[in-house]
């Protein structure tokens, strides 16, 4: 394992897939990266989260704008950009998921992150680069935020949105492992699934982690976790007991009343290339 690429301290190995910066406490897996389907039951949490991003992007420009979304997925990003007259390009590595976008929607381009230099064609093309639930997947973060300088224009940039490793959510789950339940772990990290986490950051190593590659922060909120529906569904993806499903998605529609007090579980920060 190699030292912290936000601090250079070393890790200490949380479990048999986890491991913890000792010093920022940024967290990384060695789980093995991939291509994945959309969590169920997550749709109306998206939608609501995505609209509230396009309403600070508008807030901060002026001038139309071009985005870029990395990893388009079911392209609800895309279709909250088009009911808003925003000039959005989608992007997918996987083929099977990108046939499915370029059915429904057009400027849908195939990219893998780090991509191969020499077929780039996108220099200094993007106002904006969002990811969107997808900078936790990647590896070589340190090389995709040098390549993404070259997509994007002189006043570019990158709008962050990802779960945080000090949310409520998160810190409950570790807590759990501790003491050997480790379903909601697992969950959190996409374990046995086809595109899990493999690295969960915090608010601050996130934004120290940026600052080191060449971008300034111009805006640091959160987004909300649940909605008030189908929180069983999205449970139930990965924990098959529907009673324990059953209890917890109600604790989760509890949570939705109440998210607003307690410690952020997804972070939402804009970064301008400097």
């Amino acid at each position: 394992m190699n030292n912290c690429i936000i601090c250079n301290n070393q890790f200490q190995k949380l479990n048999e897939y986890v491991y913890e910066c000792n010093q920022c406490k940024f967290l990384k897996s060695n789980l093995k990266p991939g291509f994945g389907r959309e969590i169920e039951g997550i749709s109306e949490v998206r939608k609501n989260n995505f609209k509230s991003i396009i309403k600070k992007i508008k807030s901060i420009e002026t001038k139309n704008i071009k985005i870029l979304e990395i990893g388009s997925g079911n392209g609800f990003f895309i279709e909250e950009c088009n009911k808003a007259e925003i000039d959005i390009t989608g992007s997918e590595a996987d083929e099977e998921q990108l046939g499915l976008l370029r059915k429904k929607y057009n400027k849908i381009i195939q990219l893998s992150l780090p991509f191969d230099v020499s077929t780039n064609n996108l220099n200094n093309t993007f106002d904006y680069i969002i990811f969107n639930d997808v900078f936790e997947h990647l590896e070589s973060l340190e090389l995709v935020l040098s390549q993404l300088k070259s997509i994007l224009n002189d006043e570019g940039k990158i709008v962050l949105n990802l779960p945080s490793s000090d949310g409520l959510i998160f810190k409950t789950s570790n807590l759990l492992r501790k003491i050997g339940i480790t379903n909601f772990y697992d969950r959190l990290w996409q374990k046995g699934l086809s595109s899990p986490h493999l690295s969960y950051f915090n608010s601050h190593n996130l934004s120290k982690f940026l600052c080191k590659n060449g971008y300034k922060q111009i805006y640091a909120s959160s987004l909300i976790t649940v909605s008030r529906n189908k929180n069983f569904e999205r449970l139930n993806s990965t924990i098959k007991n529907k009673l324990i499903c059953h209890f917890f998605s109600y604790l989760l529609f509890l949570f939705y009343y109440f998210q607003k007090v307690f410690p952020k579980d997804i972070i939402f920060h804009i970064y301008k290339k400097i």
